[in-house]
């Protein structure tokens, strides 16, 4: 057998090809934690516009009065999926009785339109909260 025959890897190539796959993963991981923040900044503020959807129906059936509470969505199913009341950036799962919002009781749809109906807690993101106003904005305030 000669020595072109030979067709195996070194153990120098396959440290320089680990090498190479080791930096360019630690290089994309700030990219990877950014879209994943950014991922679940967006989910959120979808949760925000279906809560915000249900509170209308439930306002447009109620004299235009808002809920009482985002519970009360869930108890007269104007919402069917619990997933809307928890913000997937927080560990915390949110329920009905606990949601990861604040949400503001006592407005009706003629209520000032920059009144925030539905946002954040401070804790569900490190950079600030996504808001929905009467009028349905969502908007993103940073801190």
């Amino acid at each position: 057998m000669n020595k072109a025959d030979n067709r195996g890897f070194t153990l120098g190539e396959l440290v320089i090809v680990f090498v190479i796959v080791l930096i360019i993963v630690v290089a994309l991981l700030p990219f990877v934690k950014y879209v994943s923040i950014r991922s679940d900044r967006i989910m959120c503020s979808n949760n925000l516009r279906e809560l915000g959807r249900a509170s209308y129906i439930y306002a447009r059936e109620n004299n235009t009065k808002f809920p009482d509470s985002l519970k009360v969505l869930y108890d007269e199913q104007y919402l069917a999926d619990k997933r809307f009341v928890d913000c997937p950036a927080n560990a915390k799962i949110g329920t009905p009785e606990d949601p990861d919002y604040i949400y503001t009781a006592g407005l009706t749809v003629r209520s000032s339109s920059i009144e925030p109906l539905v946002r954040d807690k401070a804790k569900n993101h490190p950079d600030g909260v996504n808001m929905m106003h009467v009028n349905g904005a969502i908007v993103w305030c940073e801190e």
